[in-house]
This record gives structure tokens, sequence and C-alpha cells, in this order.
């Protein structure tokens, strides 16, 4: 990961903890495994919008090894966005549940 990605993970997370404390969803190892993942999959989602693909769609077609490397790099961020997306999936089953709980007891 990239400072830059680093910086708005840890930030985006922060808030994201921040946000589920605020609605009350208290299962700590569920809210902090979400916010992590969540702003994980946000800060390599941004990196390959703003970097990857741009970088890309600007090779020269006759480097064939620096586009290699490129769709590589490409690769290593959606297999990490994946990895977020299935570590996140309990954790986000759970919020949900939490949710529509606290929504039926409201009813």
């Amino acid at each position: 990961m990239h400072d830059s990605e680093t910086t708005d993970l840890i930030e985006l997370q922060t808030r994201l903890i921040k946000r589920l404390g605020e609605l009350g969803f208290t299962n700590r190892a569920h809210a902090r495994v979400l916010a992590h993942q969540l702003a994980e999959i946000s800060a390599r989602s941004r990196t390959v919008h703003e970097q990857a693909i741009p970088l890309l769609l600007a090779m020269d077609a006759r480097h064939r090894r620096a586009m290699a490397e490129a769709t590589l790099a490409l690769k290593n961020h959606l297999s990490a966005i994946q990895d977020s997306i299935t570590d996140a999936q309990s954790s986000l089953d759970a919020f949900i549940n939490f949710l529509l709980a606290d929504s039926n007891e409201k009813q």
C-alpha cells in the first residue's frame, strides 16, 4: 500500500469507527473489522481509479514489459480489494442485522 493509501485508510477508518459508535454498533470486533476493510477497499479503489487505470490507458503499446508490470500492479490491487470484501462479509452481515433489529424495535 502506498503512503497516500495508508493516510486515506487511517483517516477513513477513524471516521467509520466513530460513525459506527454513533449508531450504537458496539460490537467492537465487528466494528473494527468492518471499518478497516471498508477503508481499505475505498483507499485501494481510489488508487485504481486515479492511478492504475490512467497509467494503463496512457502507456505506449510498444512498452509491453512496462504494461505488464502496470497490469500486475492493477491485479494486485484488485486481489487486495477482493480479499477485503471477503474479510468484511461477516462484519457487514452483523452490522446489517444490528440495523434491522434496531429498526424492528422502533416500529
